[in-house]
């Protein structure tokens, strides 16, 4: 290897220092060779400093190898060729460790790729922005939805609306919120869902933003439809019949055969005949003044006043509050609650009443029924949400009306103004939770409320 190795060349230049010292001294002592004893000294000199310099360079190209690898630049070889086995396998472990890292790299080019690719197939806009509100990453259809080829920052968004920036800095994480903006001559109703996460030790928010002002209006219409049949059926039950009778009684007053009109004399069974027409069309319009005042009272709900409320202390006082009927119809009422401290944050006045139309709605189900029961169950489900639900064993509800008992004024009860479980589908929403339904085709209802994560 000869002078090649980093080794040699260390102990050459120790040894060649050694002995201009040795020889420095030896002409300093034995000698009066003055020019031998400067060029000794100043070869000496020399020589240290050669070695510092070998030294010092060696350690230079080592630190350009790490600074190389510091910015995950492994195309530049380790300038340190010919000094030395040791050198030799220090080239080969970077050779190795260069590999390594160039195939992590692809890799992760490769990742962040097929992230783009799937960030920007997915139909949702989404936006991600730091704690200083720069956007990270946008996609397509984000951009698309806001008509904004770039989104720098959050104060970009107030092209669009000067209230959005603030309402995305602010947004809880894991919670909705609806907003609606106005883009060009379109309103948008927006679903806004914000996430937080750390990454690198830094914080980031993940937003999606879903417009469903299609879905609204689609939602609207088919409402509307629904609610037109039921209001169309209710007013013509009580319109028709009062039309016929009151020109049935107008013929039996009036006598138009000949000449001017002249009010005919009654007789007792004639007369007999026009008090029940009379009475007939007093009972209709009681009737459709009863209809319209259940509809101002679905119209007029109060504001919920939300506070923790306690689950089975809500279950069991609702289970005390329909004994009377219970006991008095021989149905027995249970109540389970899988957690002993289980609480919601809700109006306990408004749920007690949603949950008293439900009781009274499953009695009403159940004569008839053998060994009659509602169970009133209490749980929190793998999402967090709390769920009550009213449970009977009745005949069940006919599956071709599942979709509409929720719909204002559709009743199947002759006595039934159809507002009672429209009134607890409102109370729900007002208490930020859901009402479902559930019946089996062999008998047996579940109403189950369902409160968002609290």
């Amino acid at each position: 290897m000869g002078l090649s190795s980093f080794r040699l060349n260390i102990v050459l230049r120790a040894v060649a220092f050694a002995c201009l010292c040795s020889l420095l001294l030896w002409s300093l002592f034995n000698t009066q060779w003055l020019a031998t004893v400067f060029l000794c000294g100043t070869l000496a000199v020399l020589c240290v400093a050669d070695l510092i310099w070998y030294v010092e360079r060696t350690t230079r190209d080592l630190a350009g190898f790490l600074t190389f690898v510091n910015h995950s630049d492994f195309s530049t070889p380790l300038p340190s060729p010919g000094k030395g086995r040791v050198f030799v396998e220090l080239q080969t472990a970077y050779e190795t460790l260069a590999g390594t890292f160039r195939s992590l790299n692809r890799q992760k080019d490769a990742n962040h790729r097929y992230l783009e690719a799937v960030v920007e197939h997915v139909a949702v806009a989404l936006c991600c922005f730091d704690e200083a509100g720069m956007v990270r990453m946008s996609n397509a259809p984000a951009r698309q939805l806001f008509n904004l080829p770039h989104l720098n920052s959050l104060r970009s968004f107030e092209r669009v609306d000067e209230r959005l920036p603030e309402l995305l800095r602010q947004m809880p994480d894991g919670e909705r919120t609806l907003f609606s903006v106005r883009a060009g001559d379109e309103l948008l109703q927006l679903v806004l869902y914000a996430t937080t996460f750390e990454l690198l030790e830094r914080r980031y928010k993940l937003v999606s933003f879903q417009n469903i002002r299609d879905e609204l209006d689609r939602q609207e219409i088919d409402s509307w439809q629904k609610l037109t049949r039921v209001l169309t059926h209710e007013i013509m039950n009580s319109v028709t019949p009062i039309v016929s009778l009151s020109a049935l009684i107008r013929e039996s007053l009036i006598d138009e055969s000949v000449g001017p009109p002249s009010f005919r004399e009654l007789g007792p069974s004639e007369q007999n005949d026009m008090l029940r027409g009379i009475t007939a069309i007093h009972t209709r319009s009681s009737g459709l003044v009863d209809f319209v005042q259940a509809y101002r009272t679905f119209a007029r709900l109060p504001a919920p006043e939300l506070a923790p409320v306690d689950v089975r202390t809500l279950l069991e006082r609702v289970r005390m509050l329909v004994s009377g009927e219970t006991e008095s119809t021989g149905i027995s009422v249970s109540v389970a609650c899988s957690q002993s401290d289980l609480t919601v944050r809700t109006d306990a006045g408004q749920i007690e009443q949603v949950l008293i139309n439900l009781m009274r709605n499953a009695i009403e189900a159940l004569p008839g029924t053998r060994n009659p029961r509602i169970e009133l169950h209490a749980l929190r489900n793998a999402r967090g949400q709390v769920l009550m639900q009213v449970i009977d064993n009745g005949p069940g509800i006919p599956s071709e009306h599942l979709d509409s008992i929720f719909v204002p004024f559709f009743t199947t009860k002759r006595s039934g103004t159809g507002v009672g479980l429209s009134v607890c589908r409102q109370l729900m929403h007002a208490n930020r939770g859901f009402i479902s339904v559930r019946s089996a085709p062999q008998g047996g209802t579940a109403f189950t409320l369902r409160f968002r994560d609290q």
